[in-house]
């Protein structure tokens, strides 16, 4: 750059961090707790609506533009609704859908903008642990999906090439085969690899905007992981020995310390084919219980204040793309700066669900390091 040229500050790419501290079900509603060592209730369903709204700061004179991506939750049997959007007239609006992620994108040209997002759903719970007695085994899992997912998983920062293997399944392949060898089914399986982390982890958050995930090794090594992370850890010894499962993203909306909080959250996938021929998606959750008590109380369990924005469909570079929250595609705008208020209408819950934490053997696995 030559001299007494100024330097313009840019942003490339902000990494949208997934970093909401899950609640613990006894934390949730006093009056839906049962005996904690025996069953819990969760609520069958929860009617929701809220607001997230981003204002955006850029010098007057600025001669470029910004993009700034929101992913639309999705609609299927677990949840239901829509969003409504209303923005300043600096900026313009496109919808997309690419990959099985409906998302936003605002362009943003120079001065103050705004871009209010209202969210209504209504969500479900679901507990499938009832399935586990007819759980089959790894052979009867469908082909597509270890296809898919049976595989490492890379984190790449835009304009950037360096990779980070977040998801590994070889470093971990010894090592989950020790840990499940009396395991026959693939519910039981699953279920080992989840006793495992959560007896011997802790959630922590690792990463703030701007950074990249922990890889599964180093949340191993280091023994903490936020939700992503943990879920990573999964993915990796569970794709090991022949278990696809991937990571589902979203919002988490909870009742904390007498009010309402709205987070960036991720759980886990995967498929438990039965003995009848037909099989089952499924929820895992691990922060729902890890560095506490292990009660079974995440696994199986699809909890409906989670609410999902987008599925991993095992492809690095989409992975990559729904963290990018945004971009400085052109020079001239100089720095922007952001920020985020949230505001929560309804949150009502209807009907419960009985969780029976009894029906799962929890056996205590020590850390097995590699």
């Amino acid at each position: 750059m030559k001299s007494g040229r100024a330097l313009v500050t840019v942003v490339v790419v902000i990494l949208l961090s997934l970093t909401a501290i899950y609640w613990v079900m006894d934390n949730y509603n006093s009056n839906q707790i049962s005996n904690p060592f025996q069953q819990y209730y969760i609520p069958q369903s929860i009617n929701m609506s809220f607001a997230r709204n981003f204002t955006f700061s850029t010098p007057s004179n600025g001669q470029g533009y910004y993009f700034f991506y929101i992913t639309i939750p999705q609609n299927s049997s677990l949840q239901n609704g829509n969003v409504r959007i209303v923005h300043s007239s600096n900026m313009e609006e496109t919808l997309s859908n690419k990959n099985g992620r409906e998302f936003i994108t605002m362009k943003i040209y120079p001065g103050q903008a705004y871009a209010n997002f209202t969210y209504n759903f209504k969500t479900y719970g679901q507990n499938w642990q009832d399935i586990v007695p007819e759980s089959g085994n790894v052979s009867q899992i469908p082909s597509y999906l270890k296809q898919e997912y049976d595989h490492a998983e890379y984190f790449n920062t835009t304009g950037s090439n360096k990779s980070y293997e977040v998801i590994d399944p070889s470093y971990f392949r010894n090592m989950t085969i020790n840990i499940t060898k009396n395991d026959t089914t693939v519910a039981s399986k699953l279920r080992a690899i989840y006793n495992f982390i959560v007896q011997n982890f802790k959630y922590n958050i690792t990463y703030n905007l701007g950074n990249i995930p922990l890889t599964a090794e180093q949340v191993y090594n280091d023994r903490i992981g936020d939700c992503e992370e943990l879920s990573y850890l999964f993915e990796s010894m569970s794709r090991s020995i022949g278990i696809p499962s991937w990571t589902q993203y979203g919002l988490l909306i909870q009742q904390q310390g007498g009010g309402i909080s709205i987070g960036q959250h991720a759980w886990i996938q995967t498929y438990v084919p039965l003995l009848n021929g037909s099989g089952e998606f499924v929820n895992i959750d691990l922060t729902v219980e890890v560095g506490g008590q292990d009660l079974g109380r995440g696994f199986f369990v699809k909890y409906p204040n989670s609410l999902t924005e987008w599925t991993d469909n095992g492809n690095s570079t989409d992975m990559v793309a729904y963290h990018e929250f945004l971009m400085y595609p052109s020079f001239g705008l100089g720095t922007i700066s952001t920020n985020e208020t949230d505001y929560v209408f309804t949150f009502s819950q209807q009907g419960i669900i009985n969780i029976n934490t009894t029906s799962f053997p929890i056996i205590i696995q020590e850390a097995d390091r590699k």
